[in-house]
């Protein structure tokens, strides 16, 4: 497994929605344009390379993915905003 943290600046409303989506089925957004992923194995990562390729344009956006060590589970968070579909909710 490898996790990730992928972080991108999309020039166009719909192609970010588009990548903000595709990440969001890896794991949730921890801010605006930046997501933790996880990847089961090596397929996986080349499968989403292809992905990101295919929905950003290279000559106005940018994606960056840096890799993570497996066992890096420390983080440090300031602050305690926390994005809004991240929150938990009720259906009443």
């Amino acid at each position: 497994m490898s996790r990730a943290l992928v972080v991108y600046d999309i020039a166009d409303n719909l192609r970010r929605a588009t990548l903000s989506a595709l990440l969001t089925e890896y794991r949730p957004r921890v801010q605006l344009s930046v997501f933790e992923i996880e990847l089961p194995t090596a397929a996986d990562r080349v499968i989403l390379l292809s992905r990101i390729r295919a929905v950003i344009d290279r000559r106005e956006d940018q994606v960056r993915i840096y890799e993570m060590p497996v066992h890096a589970t420390s983080r440090t968070i300031i602050g305690e905003r926390v994005l809004e579909e991240r929150r938990g909710y009720y259906i009443v």
